[in-house]
């Protein structure tokens, strides 16, 4: 008889362990040429906001595989997927070291991303399947630690390395690292037990997509996301540039390590998800979105430790963000939870990656300000849109129970 692990079993310490290693060798490679831009820039002789699309063009394909994935995860391996996906996008970021023009470099980075959105699609549902429910949330935790850690980790050490040395020899390093930890996660991750593959129901999936769609609490929450990633994003892919400038004029090295500010995103999934208990997700939701504001303002000053008080507050504040929203699907969506979750990661990497390119072209064209006014637009846009959004889900909800 198939069973889920329980607590102190070895099986369940060894999946404990081996979760951690997906998300940091994934998203080590996904954000690592976010501190490089600058360094791209000069090399390739781009602008700001071209620069920018090895980011984006690595969010799209993940977004891209996402999709994919949402109507065939189902009938893949879970365990061989995320290796060979790990595996392979390793290889890829290697590869790109060795990028002869820019567009060879932004074709290597969509490639990675589409490989990433394996590990991406399945590893929660691994968790799930494999790991006793009242542990789940537990293991999940430590899932998405690894991934904010493995963000940061790349971050910092793709910059440092790059400083010292050269962006080709950061990109080597990153991908031998992500080669070496898929050879750990490959002997320590237990192979599935429960897992049994389901027949595609592509017609089911359009059908949850569209009702979730239509949905105008979902609908808030998917738009919301685009934006607030996008945002997000925008502010991590053009600080570097912002930083370099007077009145800052500060070192690429100390720039890298300004990217350590990550971790606050660590207490902001466990501040919250622990607040979420306590105070309703809708309303947790609204204060949030203020805190990032006010972080995003923030990055006005020549002050430098008021920037890094802002960049940390609104780090913490998307982290916890994230994490409501998390919540609000997995609460809310009565059927077809897995396509409701699917499309969130789509909205929020299709933003990250578009968004993310596009408002470039703001700090080019008309500078840092003009940039931050107009991420100050999407978050009260996000704001009033979830308000509205949450208050007409409410009043459908209590019309439909007086009916019923």
């Amino acid at each position: 008889m198939k069973t889920k692990a329980e607590r102190n079993t070895r099986r369940y310490k060894d999946i404990r362990k081996a979760v951690f290693i997906p998300g940091l060798a994934a998203f080590s490679q996904f954000y690592m040429f976010q501190p490089l831009l600058p360094s791209l820039s000069e090399s390739f002789l781009v602008s700001p906001a071209v620069s920018s699309l090895v980011v984006s063009s690595s969010m799209i394909g993940i977004a891209l595989g996402l999709f994919m994935f949402a109507f065939y995860a189902d009938i893949l391996h879970r365990k061989k997927l995320m290796l060979i996906a790990l595996f392979l996008s390793s290889l890829i970021t290697m590869l790109s070291a060795i990028s002869w023009n820019f567009n060879v470099l932004v074709v290597f980075g969509f490639i990675k991303g589409f490989l990433l959105s394996g590990v991406i699609a399945v590893a929660i549902v691994y968790i799930s399947e494999e790991v006793e429910v009242r542990y789940v949330g537990v293991v999940i935790g430590i899932y998405l630690a690894g991934n904010v850690l493995g963000g940061m980790w790349g971050r910092v050490v793709a910059g440092l390395i790059s400083s010292w040395y050269d962006w080709r020899i950061a990109t080597l390093f990153i991908g031998g690292v992500g080669m070496v930890l898929s050879t750990f996660f490959m002997r320590l991750l237990p192979q599935s037990l429960n897992f049994n593959p389901q027949k595609i129901q592509t017609s089911l999936k359009l059908i949850y997509m569209k009702n979730f769609l239509k949905n105008p609490l979902f609908l808030g929450v998917y738009i919301l996301m685009i934006l607030m990633m996008g945002t997000f994003v925008s502010i991590y892919n053009y600080l570097s540039f912002r930083l370099e400038m007077p009145p800052f004029s500060l070192p690429h090295y100390v720039i890298s390590l300004l990217f350590l500010i990550y971790i606050t995103g660590v207490g902001g999934t466990i501040t919250i998800g622990a607040l979420t208990h306590r105070v309703h997700s809708f309303r947790m939701l609204k204060i949030l979105l203020v805190l990032f504001l006010i972080g995003t303002l923030g990055l006005f000053v020549e002050e430098l430790w008021l920037l890094v008080l802002g960049l940390s507050l609104l780090t913490f504040s998307l982290l916890g963000i994230q994490t409501v929203v998390n919540k609000i699907i997995s609460q809310y969506a009565i059927e077809g939870k897995s396509t409701a979750n699917c499309l969130y990661l789509i909205c929020q990497y299709m933003g990250a990656g578009g968004i993310g390119s596009s408002t470039g072209h703001i700090v080019s064209k008309w500078g840092w300000s003009n940039f931050l006014f107009t991420l100050l637009g999407f978050i009260l846009f996000s704001l009033l849109l979830f308000m509205l959004c949450a208050r007409r889900y409410t009043n459908t909800y209590k019309l439909t129970k007086e009916v019923s």
